[in-house]
Order: structure tokens, then C-alpha cells, then sequence
């Protein structure tokens, strides 16, 4: 191993140590209540919680450094016990938040290029990854060993997704092609053409279509067996390429942030505008909580902000670097982010945001 790989290796291991004495200490909490974290983890909070007229409040417990360069993507896992996390030099780790003895992080240098996709299978037993050099690899999260590849095109962004029963995933290529393939041996099935145009941001509904975005900011929204999308969301006034897409638990609501600050809120049934947010600056990530009522947003604005449906500021976290990929525990107790100064963070929301059922975790992608 190299030295540079000795000492990411460590790195990670601190950072899963201590994510591991925070766990247990949560768990040892009274009912609606986290226990503090232990002293090694502790790090003073870059900004206060905003009080709001909701309630809500946004705490950071826990900040590390992971690796040595930007931490691009962040996912829990299903069962929320785990994080994967990737960065901008194609490493990849996954942290298991209760370590039992012995056992140590999971990582590996997957790609040569930033980790610009990443998705957790809805059994989690499968971790779906892409990057900027072209590579996409389906490995297992226990060993990160691939069990194979597909291609994308380099020097672009590409981004993958899961379908809702994991027996395929969809791939958008960073060029003008989404394809579908069988998750047990990456046999090619189907492909869709999004225009003459790069493909950004990647989701599979809970319905069975796939919403494919582009760098011109458009959503096609595409059906198994029709190689042309079925409906457009074309914005009135033309934004940037989009960054980030969310989709709410209910199905109801598409969250799309764009490169120019753009924060658009879509019906994906008939791919209408239901309302536009207040504009902020180049967004990272957008992302609903599992209970549908809060929106987590990072930025070029060094900053973590956490918004209502309606746009309102509810608690605001400044970083002091570029903010990038954020993951929503399942259970909407915790809520991970990664950032451009090497670490991870995760924060308590107060009260918790309980969604009505646990469902799979969605697919991260950063392509800024």
C-alpha cells in the first residue's frame, strides 16, 4: 500500500472508531434524545442552530476528516447502519456505524476520476458507483471488491440509480444516452436518448420511470421500451444544467436545483411547475427529508441550509467551504454531509424527521 494509501486507511479508521462510539452512545439515550458524543469526536459547530417557528433545529455532532481530497457523494445504506462516501480522486469507503471487534473500515481507490454517482441497492447488499473517468462498478459493500463494470463516457458526470425492485439499474452516461441494465451481470436491456445534449442528474421512480436530467436544465421522464421520453419538464426561463434532483417520499413532489442557483419544485406525473424556491447560488445537492417536510440544500455558499416545502429558512450551518453531497438517515434522525474541506459531518435533527415507513435510501450525485 502506498504511503497516500496508509494514510487515508487511518484516516478512515479514526473516523469509523468514532463514529462507532457515537452510535453506542446514542443508542444509550432516552426515547427522542441523543447522548453526547464522545470527547474525541466533539468539534465546535461552525454556525448555531436557527430557531424557527416550526421548531426545527440542525446540530452538528460529529466532524472528521476522511482521505485527502473533497467528499463528493454521501449515502446511507438502507437499514441507515452504514455510510458509503465518495471522493473527488475516485476513492471510495464505506463506514459502518457499529463496529464490532476487529472489524475496521471498507475502502478502496474504485476510480481514477471524482466519484460523481453513487447508490446503495434497495437490499443493500450491492453499491453502485460512477466517475468522471468513465468507470461505473458494482461491487460488494462488505469488501468494495467489483463483481463487474460498465462503461460511461470520461470527463463528464455521470450518475446512477437503482429501480425499485434492484433487478436493474440505469446508468446516464454523462453524454446524451440513459441505459438499463440487468444488476446480476450488467447485461445491456434497454437505453433511452435525452437529445443532443449531456445527461446530469439520475432518479428511478417508484413507478417504474426513469427522470433523466440534462446541462440544458431539462427533466425527460422515460418508459421501459420507449426509447423517447414520455413527457418533458422544459423550464419557462432557461437555467443552467441541474445539479441535484429529489424526489419527495410521497412521489408527489421532484426537487431540482441547478448550476446557477435555481431551486424548482415539479409534479412528475405531468412534469409541471408546481413553484419555484428562492434562488440561491450555485447549488451542490438538494434532498428531501424521509418524512417529506424539510429540504436539505448545499451550495458554493459554504454553507449547509435547511429549508420548508415553501422555500423558508430553517436552520443554516456555515461550513466555511464549498458544501457537497448529503444523505438523510432513514429513520430522518441524522443527517451526513460531505465537503470540500476533506470531511464528513453529521448532524441531529430536532425534532427527528419520522417518515411514515422506511424506504430505500436514493442515489447521490454531484456534478459540479
Amino acid at each position: 500500500m502506498s504511503l497516500r494509501g496508509a494514510s487515508l486507511l487511518k484516516r478512515v479508521r479514526w473516523t469509523v472508531g468514532v463514529l462507532a462510539a457515537f452510535t453506542v452512545a446514542a443508542c444509550s439515550a432516552s426515547p427522542g434524545q441523543i447522548a453526547p458524543a464522545s470527547p474525541a469526536s466533539q468539534a465546535p459547530s461552525a454556525g448555531s442552530a436557527l430557531p424557527s417557528a416550526s421548531g426545527v433545529s440542525l446540530k452538528e455532532i460529529l466532524r472528521q476528516p476522511v482521505g485527502e481530497d473533497h467528499v463528493e457523494t454521501v449515502a446511507f445504506s438502507p437499514d441507515g447502519l452504514r455510510l458509503a462516501i465518495g471522493a473527488e480522486d475516485g476513492t471510495v469507503a464505506v463506514l459502518k456505524l457499529q463496529l464490532q471487534p476487529g472489524e475496521d473500515a471498507v475502502i478502496r481507490k474504485l476510480h481514477v476520476g471524482q466519484t460523481t454517482g453513487l447508490a446503495w441497492s434497495p437490499d443493500g447488499k450491492r453499491l453502485l458507483t460512477a466517475a468522471g473517468d468513465g468507470s461505473v462498478r458494482v461491487s460488494d459493500p462488505e469488501s468494495l471488491q467489483v463483481a463487474y463494470s460498465v462503461t460511461a463516457y470520461p470527463t463528464t458526470y455521470p450518475s446512477v440509480a437503482w429501480s425499485p425492485d434492484g433487478q436493474r439499474f440505469a446508468l446516464a452516461q454523462g453524454r446524451n444516452t440513459v441505459q438499463l441494465f440487468e444488476a446480476k451481470d450488467g447485461t445491456l436491456v434497454d437505453s433511452f436518448q435525452v437529445g443532443d445534449v449531456r445527461t446530469r442528474a439520475l432518479l428511478w421512480l417508484p413507478g417504474g420511470e426513469v427522470a433523466a436530467s440534462d446541462e440544458t436544465g431539462r427533466v425527460a421522464f422515460f418508459a421501459a421500451g420507449q426509447a423517447k421520453p414520455v413527457r418533458i419538464f422544459q423550464p419557462d426561463v432557461a437555467h443552467k444544467a441541474v445539479n441535484s434532483m429529489s424526489l419527495s417520499p410521497d412521489g408527489q413532489t421532484l426537487a431540482i436545483a441547478y448550476d446557477d442557483g435555481a431551486l424548482l419544485l415539479v409534479n412528475p406525473a405531468t412534469a409541471k411547475l408546481i413553484r419555484e424556491l428562492p434562488k440561491g447560488r450555485q447549488s451542490g445537492t438538494v434532498s428531501w427529508s424521509p418524512n417529506g417536510k424539510l429540504l436539505a440544500l448545499t451550495s458554493v455558499s459554504f454553507d449547509l441550509k435547511i429549508l420548508d416545502a415553501g422555500g423558508a429558512l430553517i436552520a443554516r450551518d456555515d461550513v466555511g467551504y464549498d458544501t457537497n453531497g448529503t444523505a438523510w438517515s432513514p429513520d430522518g434522525r441524522y443527517l451526513a454531509m460531505g465537503a470540500d474541506d476533506k470531511t464528513l459531518r453529521v448532524y441531529e435533527l430536532s425534532p427527528p424527521q419520522t417518515p411514515d415507513r422506511l424506504r430505500p435510501t436514493p442515489p447521490s450525485f454531484m456534478g459540479r
